[in-house]
């Protein structure tokens, strides 16, 4: 599995690919190799950054919470997990708090704050049975376990464990998991000092954990089973397990892990007389940092002994005094009771599920005797379902005619967009054939008049002169009313490009100030929807200077995604919208343009001017 993830890292060429490999690759070393995992989430997280996928970074923080909490920095964790947490609460992914519940509950457990940690367990437990993730379900009874484990109320945590077993064989699983809830359990089996059950089940979880090829899980079982030895008083069995646990824990940085090995060793080698040695460990585990307080308390407790051993009194009191705060700090009796009432809510509601599934049966019970009455009644229910079944032929029949007329409805919409499209086209052609004929006809004809007249400016005769500064104007005007019908620009260039050069034109033959302004994303749209879009601005702007006599007209095409939108504004004299048609200035032919291209017009006009708003969606135009 390794080498094929590996593999897809080198050879892929798609970024988010190879961004989720990664990340995969981060998940599968989290218990192999800590800092590798870590350098492959970075890895991920900064493609899942780039390409901007806000799910895909949340669940990067999750990922990055379980890392930081492996290695022993609780507060980075719950950092982490808190971005995650505000992702699925936002975006209302309620299965994937069960997760977040879960996470927080194995960072609060190894931090040594029980109570919080019991709490998001049980949270967790009931959120997945109610989604049916059996999985999570099994995986937070284990968690629930183990913190009764820890609490020292061992019937409790076999019943958990036992849960979870159940459930995983009913899965038919044989994943770290389930060596995680042998470990428990031979771990709840050994602190009620049942050594046989416990052994039994160590090793039955180091067989899985070897199975699945977990370094964690291995170091952790075998530290276990090496607390047996210890209880019983059998140090140089015990040491060979803590060694291995040892190494391993320390070259994969699970720093939490690590301290309760080091306190276990140094436990061994004191009972041994090996006070150097013992010594020698403690001093490497105050260098640890780890937030667990359970770790805590067991180095401190140690401390205590080897320095009251070696008659150094005052540090052995100080150590001693540590180990009591730490111990009342996870023991408090308000911890105790809030625990309780937590397992007691549980319990309640467990009860309450019972008692909901007996009335269900119940209900069953009696809708099976009213079964047996209707039988008895079964002429009338026979006219009944006659009934039914004639206003079920009328309800049908009824619905078929309604869904006739929309056929109806639907070809007459479709008939009217053939329609508009067809005067559309007739009215471009129209403007194309005047075009041609004033630049081909008139001012071909202009052209040579003025061309027989300047013949005679040899005469220097004043009026000729004139005659031929007129003929300049009027070639000039019929350019500009062929260029206003057909422009060139429209013909050869983009929508944009048109519009730009349709207002540099303007402005240059107008006192008005016409600006054009294009943002966003280059438009890709049929040349038919550009020449009605040019249509568009180009009837906006001629209103503009016409009938509101405006001073400024701004122009802006702007284009985001899948959504185009045109505004043209001004600061004309503006309209009153209730007598638009009577005052002549109406929009009948931009309604046209626009309800063939489906867009929407919004547009204000006061006194201060006119400003237009269309809005296209892009995947929406009429293509025919």
């Amino acid at each position: 599995m390794l080498d094929s993830l590996y593999h897809v890292v080198k050879t892929s060429k798609n970024d988010t690919v190879v961004a989720d490999t990664h990340y995969e690759l981060a998940w599968f070393l989290k218990l192999k190799d800590l800092p590798v995992a870590k350098a492959h989430m970075d890895s991920a997280m900064v493609v899942y950054q780039k390409l901007k996928l806000p799910r895909k970074l949340a669940l990067g923080n999750f990922q990055y919470s379980v890392l930081h909490r492996v290695g022993g920095d609780y507060d980075e964790a719950i950092k982490s997990l808190t971005k995650y947490q505000d992702y699925v609460e936002n975006v209302k992914d309620t299965a994937n708090w069960i997760y977040a519940f879960y996470e927080k509950g194995v960072i609060y457990s190894q931090k040594g704050d029980l109570q919080k940690s019991l709490e998001q367990f049980y949270k967790a437990n009931e959120l997945s049975e109610a989604t049916g993730n059996t999985g999570m379900a099994n995986t937070s009874l284990n968690s629930i376990g183990l913190v009764y484990n820890d609490l020292g109320k061992y019937n409790e945590a076999i019943e958990a464990f036992n849960k979870a077993l159940i459930g995983y064989k009913e899965l038919d699983i044989n994943t770290e998991h389930l060596g995680d809830v042998y470990n428990g359990l031979a771990s709840a089996f050994k602190n009620q000092k049942q050594y046989d059950k416990a052994i039994e089940n160590f090793d039955k979880a180091i067989t899985v954990y070897e199975l699945n090829a977990s370094e964690f899980g291995i170091a952790i079982a075998n530290f276990n089973k090496a607390l047996i030895f210890n209880n019983q008083k059998r140090f140089k069995e015990a040491l060979p397990l803590l060694s291995l646990a040892y190494e391993k824990q320390k070259s994969n940085g699970f720093n939490t892990e690590l301290l309760m090995t080091i306190s276990n060793l140094a436990e061994a080698h004191f009972e041994l007389g090996n006070y150097n040695k013992s010594e020698a460990f403690l001093n490497e585990g105050l260098d640890l940092e780890s937030e667990s307080k359970i770790a805590t308390k067991d180095l401190y407790f140690e401390l205590y002994r080897i320095n009251d051993k070696k008659n150094n009194f005052q540090k052995a009191l100080k150590y001693h005094e540590l180990y009591v705060v730490y111990k009342d700090s996870i023991y408090s009796e308000d911890n105790i009771k809030s625990i309780n009432l937590l397992q007691k809510q549980f319990e309640t509601e467990r009860k309450d599920k019972e008692i909901a599934e007996q009335q269900l049966v119940l209900k069953e019970q009696e809708t099976e005797i009213q079964q047996k009455k209707n039988q008895q009644n079964f002429m009338l229910g026979a006219i009944a379902f006659l009934i039914i079944v004639s206003l079920l032929i009328v309800l049908i029949y009824r619905q078929k005619q309604k869904r006739k007329n929309q056929e109806l409805l639907a070809l007459k919409q479709d008939y009217q967009i053939k329609s508009l499209e067809l005067l559309i086209e007739g009215e471009e052609k129209e403007r194309f054939r005047i075009a041609k004929e004033l630049h081909d006809g008139v001012n071909g004809d202009l052209s040579a008049i003025k061309h027989k007249l300047s013949t005679l400016l040899e005469m220097n005769n004043k009026v000729i002169k004139e005659a031929i500064t007129m003929i300049d104007s009027s070639c000039q005007q019929v350019r500009a009313i062929s260029h206003n019908l057909v422009p060139p620009s429209l013909e050869k260039f983009t929508l944009v490009e048109a519009t730009e050069n349709y207002c540099t034109n303007l402005n240059a033959m107008h006192d008005e100030d016409i600006s054009f302004q294009f943002v966003g994303d280059t438009i890709s749209i049929p040349k038919k929807a550009q020449i009605n879009s040019f249509r568009i601005i180009q009837e906006l702007v001629t209103n503009a200077i016409k009938h509101a006599k405006a001073k400024t007209i701004n122009v802006q095409i702007s284009s985001r995604e899948n959504h185009m939108q045109i505004t043209v504004e001004d600061d004309g004299k503006g309209f009153n919208k209730d007598t638009i048609e009577s005052e002549g200035i109406g929009l009948q032919t931009i309604d046209s343009r626009i309800s063939y291209l489906n867009a929407t017009l919004d547009f204000v006009s006061n006194t201060k001017g006119t400003s237009y708003i269309i809005e296209f969606d892009l995947n929406n135009l009429n293509e025919d």
